[in-house]
């Protein structure tokens, strides 16, 4: 791949982790206000998502240009650093929302719902995890979401090595 295929790609890796940066600040500034704390949530994850699939797509098969896309670009910045690969559910889970409803409707043993709180883990005494479906810890920066946890903190840090590489 031509360098300056790479440097569009890089471009664009740049300006959605600027964009995943200033929804991780809406998420600081707004951590009391659960309308737009779970937006820019959603916004921070849509963003960081972008830098992923670029970076670290889901490429199945050796012929997959997503495959080729990203051995270049990692020849080009070598210090991209990986996903924590169970970090890389949380864009599934955003994306598939209809599916995680659909789950719980069938799943549930209980369908108690709660959602959009912000709170500690376990905040909730005798709810299910699965039956949560976003909650938000402003003093751990974890993302708990229908029983799985996603550390924002530890995402931001990844955006961070990917604008630095």
């Amino acid at each position: 791949m031509n360098d300056y295929f790479i440097k569009v790609y890089r471009m664009q890796i740049l300006d959605q982790a600027s964009l995943a940066e200033n929804a991780y600040a809406g998420i600081l500034e707004n951590e009391k206000n659960p309308s737009s704390l779970f937006e820019y949530i959603h916004h921070f994850i849509v963003h960081v998502s972008n830098v992923m699939k670029l970076v670290q797509p889901n490429a199945k098969e050796d012929t997959d240009f997503r495959k080729y896309r990203m051995i270049e670009i990692k020849k080009a910045y070598q210090a991209i650093p990986d996903i924590n690969p169970s970090d890389v559910n949380v864009r599934n889970d955003f994306e598939h929302f209809d599916e995680r409803i659909d789950s719980w409707v069938i799943n549930s043993k209980n369908h108690n719902y709660a959602d959009k709180n912000i709170m500690p883990a376990g905040a909730i005494s005798g709810l299910d995890p699965k039956d949560n479906f976003r909650q938000y810890d402003p003093g751990t920066k974890i993302l708990y979401f229908a029983g799985r946890e996603y550390h924002l903190g530890r995402i931001y840090d990844y955006i961070q090595q990917v604008k630095a590489a």
